[in-house]
């Protein structure tokens, strides 16, 4: 189960770059900014579970992960 430590985790791993993005996008829709990066994992956990009901199912690694 993810929790909001275990995200904070997340973004406190994230390069300089990349956090101070999140932390942009984050106040342009109001939103906290380890929500911001749950709904981004959601969207590629999302993406893998479509990518298993095609005929011929293949996954992509994600970056940072592991397929």
């Amino acid at each position: 189960m993810l929790s909001r430590e275990s995200l904070k985790r997340v973004v406190d791993r994230l390069s300089p770059e990349a956090r101070e993005k999140a932390a942009h996008e984050a106040r342009l829709r109001h939103m906290r900014v380890e929500d911001l990066v749950l709904e981004k994992c959601l969207s590629d956990v999302q993406g893998q579970l479509y990518a298993l009901r095609r005929r011929k199912p293949e996954l992509q690694v994600v970056r940072g992960g592991r397929a």
